[in-house]
């Protein structure tokens, strides 16, 4: 398995899927009102655990009363 990580294109695929993670991440937190430019830092960085966080974010209400 760890031979595998010095295939550039293993690296590559990882990085691809690391970053698409982030920006569903991103998405899912901006259908909750969030930011998505801060959310796709945070899943940029974060991937996997920014994306389960985004789906256990509680939506902003947008209603004042």
């Amino acid at each position: 398995m760890l031979n595998s990580l010095n295939n550039p294109s293993v690296i590559f695929t990882l990085a691809i899927l690391h970053g698409m993670i982030g920006a569903i991440a991103a998405w899912v937190a901006q259908k909750k009102g969030r930011s998505y430019p801060r959310w796709l830092i945070i899943g940029l960085i974060g991937g996997t655990p920014a994306l389960i966080v985004a789906l256990l974010l509680k939506p902003i209400s947008l209603d004042p009363s």
